[in-house]
């Protein structure tokens, strides 16, 4: 099986030709969309299709990234610095069970 690097080149060199005037907002915008396909997916219980959700989020996430001209490599250095940085901070759970951190 292919690694996630090479399978996300294959999907955005496939994304540019099939779809050559999207932009990262646009992507950003399909995320939403997907996003909520995939609430729907957790509350209706459809796990058999969850992961099939999932990985629409996180192509539609990569495509605008790359279409920003951000490569997968970066998001991952970028999601260990984010990492790092999440780990110092406060949360605080909000009434709808997300959580945000404490703002100094």
């Amino acid at each position: 099986m292919k690694n996630i690097i090479e399978l996300e080149a294959e999907r955005f060199e496939w994304s540019l030709k099939m779809f050559p005037q999207a932009t990262a907002e646009s992507s950003l915008k399909k995320l939403i969309g997907e996003a909520e396909e995939c609430l729907e997916a957790i509350t209706e219980k459809d796990f058999d299709n969850l992961k099939l959700e999932y990985a629409d989020c996180l192509m539609c996430l990569f495509d605008s990234a790359g279409r920003q001209g951000i490569s997968v490599e970066e998001i991952f250095e970028a999601f260990s610095v984010k990492l790092h940085i999440n780990k110092k901070r406060k949360w605080k759970k909000n009434p709808d069970n997300t959580y945000s951190h404490v703002k100094d």
